[in-house]
């Protein structure tokens, strides 16, 4: 039996690493080949049950558990779980979205140069640093500046006018650092009101997305963690290890580095959200989740929108959620349910074309 390669390299660095002999390395090396033969998926095994099985029930568990705790007021449920399904979702727009930063030296060794980066890191918007307020007869807005916070944030208020003025014209007070905005008499409220709105928004310095950027020690280097994403503006910068550098936005990462690196990334996330839920899990589970949310080229959720909705079979979609526009639908298209799947063949009372059930006996009769 021939071992992957990828298994071979492994097996050299490891019998290199603890110096075994020749013949330590063949005994170990066959106990490789009857382990991973051991692990191969034998032919029919309905591995898809076998994977819903074995990533939904411990998840089932872990949500019982907590929900039975003593005081599980106080207990949040997400301990993994939310994660999970934002993941399985396909959710865009997700709880805790984070990047991991990592530098290249000098700032990776220098912490004092990896928090400057940091710092020039997090978004800045004129309402982080001033108060804007509209006068809705006078037809004014007035941006009033915090001395305080800008000293504490060190920006450049005169750069911040520049951006000001190159959205719209005003007049500035330096003396009370109010910056007023005349506005034409005719301008309607619901007007005022998005202009105000907008220049509260108007980003001033930073990377868009940036909430936060810390800076923590990972081994012997100097790492960069962020509340918030912007994976493609980072990636662009000169000081940024773009081959280690990622965000935990499944879709961001599919943008940016293609379906292959948001499929691994399901994976990753997947299991280090298990794992946080104190749940052990076979990562070739995760594989087939990951392999089935990114084989169409984009991501894909699991559910009546995404994967459960699409199946090939009437009777599986319409067992799974609205199964009446489900029949009818078929109907109206004229589909035939061939009965390949497991669900459907449960449904009528035939055995499931997987495992023995995919076997034909034949007998030779006298």
């Amino acid at each position: 039996m021939t071992l992957p390669e990828a298994i071979k390299e492994q097996v050299e660095a490891f019998a290199k690493e603890k110096g075994l002999s020749k013949k330590e390395k063949e005994e170990f090396l066959k106990y490789i080949e009857k382990y991973y033969k051991e692990s191969q998926i034998d032919p029919w095994e309905a591995i898809g049950v076998v994977t819903a099985q074995s990533l939904g029930e411990p998840a089932t568990q872990a949500t019982l558990r907590t929900f039975h705790m003593a005081g599980s007021a106080e207990v949040s449920v997400a301990s993994g779980m939310d994660r999970i399904l934002e993941i399985v979702d396909g959710l865009k727009k997700i709880q805790t979205p984070v990047m991991y930063v990592y530098l290249n030296p000098p700032y990776n060794k220098d912490e004092k140069k990896a928090r400057e980066f940091a710092k020039s890191l997090e978004e800045i918007t004129i309402q982080d640093i001033a108060v804007v307020k509209e006068d809705f007869v006078k037809k004014t807005i007035k941006i009033i500046f915090n001395e305080k916070e800008i000293k504490r944030r060190d920006v450049d208020l005169k750069a911040v006018l520049k951006k000001l003025e190159a959205k719209i014209k005003g007049d500035f007070d330096e003396k009370k650092l109010v910056y007023t905005i005349k506005l034409p008499k005719d301008m309607s409220l619901m007007k005022i009101r998005k202009l105000s709105q907008s220049l509260e928004r108007l980003q001033i310095s930073g990377v868009k997305g940036i909430k936060r950027a810390l800076v923590k020690k990972e081994g012997d280097e100097f790492i960069i963690t962020t509340s918030g994403t912007n994976l493609k503006a980072i990636l662009k910068k000169k000081e940024v290890d773009h081959t280690r550098t990622y965000s935990n936005n499944i879709h961001e990462v599919a943008e940016v580095l293609g379906i292959e690196a948001a499929r691994y990334l399901i994976i990753e996330e997947l299991f280090k959200a298990y794992m946080g839920a104190n749940l052990l899990v076979d990562k070739r589970h995760l594989a087939l989740v990951a392999d089935a949310m990114t084989a169409r080229g984009v991501i894909t959720p699991i559910g009546r929108t995404g994967i459960a909705g699409r199946k090939g079979s009437v009777l599986a979609r319409a067992a799974f959620e609205e199964t009446n526009k489900h029949l009818v639908e078929a109907s109206v298209w004229n589909e035939v349910d061939y009965l390949k799947g497991i669900v459907e063949n449960l449904i009528v009372g035939l055995p499931i074309k997987a495992g023995t059930g995919r076997v034909k006996l034949k007998m030779k009769l006298g």
